[in-house]
């Protein structure tokens, strides 16, 4: 072959190369996308209970060209985009809704006989008064802000405001179609919750967070000192790339893997464990993976957070969905009404104690909102605590969740904050809503 032929040949091998890689990679955002749009629509119709005409108008706001089929009979959801990517999720009761990812539909219902969830929905004492040394007038005109647009191109979306005062539900307000027994995503506020699991078994004695993990994959190489500590307070050092407009380890764990734990498991050593802070859904999922192999079957998993901690505290209504595999998706796919968010951030703002029964370990609370080094006081143990200035309370500290979902817990006002949203942009101003809640109170 002559070298011009040669060149030419190489060109050619390049240029299909690219092409085939470039067709690979837009296949996998198209996937992502439909997948994201199946697993929502699913979660949003079977669970909370919304209409399909409000789902896509509302919350596939990003992806408003998804062609979606529901099928009643099989409660199965399809998405496809174009007809380039078409991708299922299955509501399973018990199990709520799961996305058919590696995975056959019949092998993932051969799951449902392990599953153990009550559907009953609980509430708080509904408000029966406002405390005098709260301004009811002032506090009305901060949550009809929050619920109230000013611009149609960032809309706020504010779904549900719950607000707690020394234990009392004191105010509640919900958007149309959205009421008290509407659960609603909490997208990475689950992390939190993820949180308190760990805690659950620390006090039954099955885990030190301050151990290296117990993961038998990772005892032959650098990641076997990597303690459950350091993937609480994300710091473990674990190269987990954290993007979501386009195929990452994020999107690829979430959307297109049968096993979220195992995937994110997989990740490699980018820092030395301890040394710097990195926002990571992996280490969570990581976490789900640890607590699953606490148990001898998928049912005692399963049970467990209904039976040790959301029924001890009455969240009848909280869920977390699991991943092909039956495995939790610690890190963004737990539903729960307002009210029973506002249960969980109570447990916290009690130390741990409900009811007179230590639900976490002595000490867990302070330990979760004590400040992760290197996270520059954003970052505590699966909890946020970035105080954006100093006019918010400083003792505050916080679940947080994509779209505007938050879960405040101020311990000096005996205050506990739910907001429940689908926000575009940012639109939401927590630290401006919190501030003027707290000014309510004399």
């Amino acid at each position: 072959m002559s070298p011009k032929k040669t060149v030419r040949y190489i060109f050619l091998c390049l240029c299909m190369t690219g092409l085939i890689i470039a067709l690979a990679y837009g296949h996998q955002i198209i996937k992502i996308a439909s997948s994201y749009c199946a697993k929502i629509v699913c979660s949003c119709l079977f669970v909370s209970g919304r209409s399909l005409e409000s789902i896509k108008a509302e919350d596939l706001y990003a992806i408003p060209f998804a062609r979606i089929q529901v099928d009643d009979s099989q409660h199965l959801i399809a998405s496809d985009i174009y007809g380039l990517g078409t991708s299922r999720a299955i509501f399973r009761p018990g199990l709520v809704c799961t996305l058919v990812n590696e995975l056959s539909v019949e092998e993932i219902l051969d799951q449902s006989a392990a599953t153990l969830v009550d559907t009953l929905y609980s509430s708080l004492q509904e408000v029966s008064f406002i405390p005098s040394n709260i301004d009811s007038l002032q506090l009305s005109r901060v949550i009809q802000q929050a619920f109230t647009e000013t611009s149609v191109d960032h809309v706020k979306r504010t779904r549900a405001v719950n607000i707690l005062y020394k234990g009392q539900l004191v105010w509640e307000q919900y958007a149309p179609g959205i009421t008290a027994s509407t659960p609603l995503l909490g997208w990475s506020m689950t992390k939190s919750v993820t949180n308190a699991m760990i805690g659950v078994l620390v006090k039954a004695g099955k885990l030190d967070i301050y151990q290296p993990a117990p993961i038998q994959e990772w005892q032959t190489d650098d990641r076997k000192s990597i303690t459950i500590d350091q993937l609480l307070r994300m710091s473990s050092g674990l190269d987990f790339g954290e993007a979501y407009s386009r195929p990452s380890d994020a999107t690829k764990m979430l959307f297109l893997k049968k096993s979220a734990g195992t995937f994110a498991m997989q990740s490699k050593i980018g820092n030395p464990p301890g040394t710097k802070w990195y926002y990571s859904s992996g280490t969570s999922n990581i976490l789900q993976e640890i607590i699953r192999r606490q148990f001898k079957t998928i049912a005692d998993y399963q049970a467990y957070p209904h039976d040790h901690l959301f029924d001890k505290i009455g969240m009848h209504s909280a869920i977390i969905e699991p991943d092909a595999s039956g495995t939790y998706i610690g890190s963004s796919f737990m539903y729960a009404t307002a009210r029973d968010w506002a249960r969980f951030g109570q447990l916290y703002l009690q130390d741990g104690i409900w009811a007179g029964e230590r639900i976490l370990p002595e000490g867990w609370v302070s330990y979760s909102a004590k400040e992760t080094p290197h996270s520059d006081g954003q970052y505590g143990a699966h909890f946020w605590m970035d105080h954006l200035d100093k006019s918010f309370p400083q003792d505050a500290y916080y679940a947080d969740g994509y779209e505007g979902q938050y879960v405040v817990i101020i311990p000096s006002k005996q205050l506990v904050i739910v907001r429940l949203g689908c926000t575009q942009d940012d639109a939401f101003d927590l630290n401006t809503f919190v501030k003027d809640i707290v000014a309510a109170i004399q």
